[in-house]
């Protein structure tokens, strides 16, 4: 089988194909919030309820804030990346809060983000279940990895974990339904005006190139970038929680 059979085979199954992966993905979410309610009932030396719950709340509002207000466009240092990609770094206090606490506790402070920031939205809550999606599956595999052995190997292991997952949902969530529900929202023309920016983007290429050139360098950077983050704070943020 060639390369055009399979492209020929993959448009002529889309609708298919892209049911299967959200089902999949689906499935493995809950999953992973199964594994996730185990491992941190069985996290040993759990703090009190109240200075853990305190904690949450301080971590919930500082990725709040960090959602909105403290972002910039990498269009400016990468002029082929659409300028509505914005580099923030509000899953930081939500993995923090996975590592010291468990992924139960970083998936609350991830929907609670999403819940504050919805009624805000400039698209109607897709760019925010995006996040959301990105932010429970990141926090839930990278915290059950980490609380299996709290070694700092492990914690760069679950910091390169963190960057794997969220290029994979990420990638899977702009094909599935964020570009083509920003297309219904705003027009074909609006929207592939927007990723005009990309070399050699045509009407029947877009979705490809935008994969390539956009969703997938943009992930990367900004996953590594808070992977990176999460890894130099954590531990001397944990040592300061210790000591309050």
């Amino acid at each position: 089988m060639d390369i055009s059979q399979i492209t020929n085979f993959l448009k002529d199954n889309s609708q298919i194909i892209e049911l299967s992966l959200m089902i999949t993905f689906i499935i493995a979410l809950i999953v992973l919030i199964f594994f996730a309610w185990r491992v941190e009932n069985k996290i040993e030396n759990k703090p009190k309820k109240i200075k853990k719950m305190v904690t949450i709340s301080i971590l919930a509002a500082v990725s709040v804030i960090l959602y909105y207000f403290i972002k910039f466009p990498l269009s400016w240092l990468f002029p082929f990346i659409p300028s509505f990609l914005d580099i923030h770094f509000s899953n930081v206090p939500i993995y923090i809060g996975g590592y010291l606490f468990g992924p139960i506790s970083g998936s609350i402070i991830a929907i609670i983000r999403f819940i504050v920031k919805l009624p805000g939205s400039s698209t109607l809550g897709t760019g925010e279940l995006a996040d959301l999606l990105i932010g429970l599956s990141t926090v839930l595999v990278s915290s059950i990895m980490y609380h299996k052995h709290k070694t700092k190997k492990m914690a760069m292991y679950s910091s390169i974990t963190i960057m794997v997952v969220w290029i994979f949902v990420a990638t899977l969530s702009n094909w599935l339904f964020i570009l083509p529900f920003y297309i219904e929202l705003y027009s074909f023309e609006g929207v592939f005006g927007m990723l005009s920016v990309i070399p050699g983007i045509t009407v029947d290429n877009y979705m490809g190139l935008y994969l390539l050139y956009a969703v997938i360098p943009f992930n990367i950077i900004i996953s590594g970038l808070v992977s990176a983050l999460t890894f130099i704070l954590y531990k001397r943020l944990s040592i300061v929680y210790k000591r309050i």
